[in-house]
């Protein structure tokens, strides 16, 4: 049964077991699970706004509404690495993306300064040397502005 047809309580256990199991992984690996983690999320469209970080929830809030657009997607894997102890090595950005001519918008989680890109490719981590520079900058958000320490306490 996938963690996303649990009832809230359930999932938010889940997801909290699902961190632990990345504890003991090199970063590499934890993030490569993660992504394959939230790929087998519920796709719900238009449910955050890319460019208003304020209305984003918290981590716990994000499980238990259970609704997963491009940026929620993004979201939830960022707040996943973020709650381990492989914090302490990573570097975190949300960044919002958009192609100026097909006008598509990439919502990517990019850690350790492009090191680990993703969302940019289905299922995949790409690095910044495989980034479209054609792709323009619309917003990025830090780990501080996402205000992401104060869920670690």
């Amino acid at each position: 049964l996938l963690m996303w047809k649990l009832d809230a309580s359930e999932r938010i256990a889940h997801w909290r077991d699902f961190r632990n199991s990345l504890e003991n992984l090199p970063l590499e690996q934890a993030i490569n699970q993660t992504v394959q983690f939230w790929n087998t999320a519920p796709f719900t469209p238009y449910y955050l706004d890319p460019l208003n970080s304020e209305n984003w929830p918290d981590p716990w809030t994000l499980i238990y509404e259970n609704y997963y657009c491009d940026v929620a997607k993004v979201l939830g894997i960022v707040y996943t690495i973020a709650l381990t102890s492989h914090k302490n090595n990573l570097d975190v950005e949300i960044r919002v993306y958009k192609d100026p001519i097909t006008r598509h918008e990439y919502n990517l989680a990019w850690f350790n300064q492009g090191k680990y890109i993703i969302n940019m490719i289905d299922n995949e981590i790409v690095n910044n040397t495989q980034f479209d520079k054609n792709l323009k900058l619309v917003k990025s958000y830090t780990a501080t502005e996402l205000q992401i320490e104060k869920y670690n306490n």
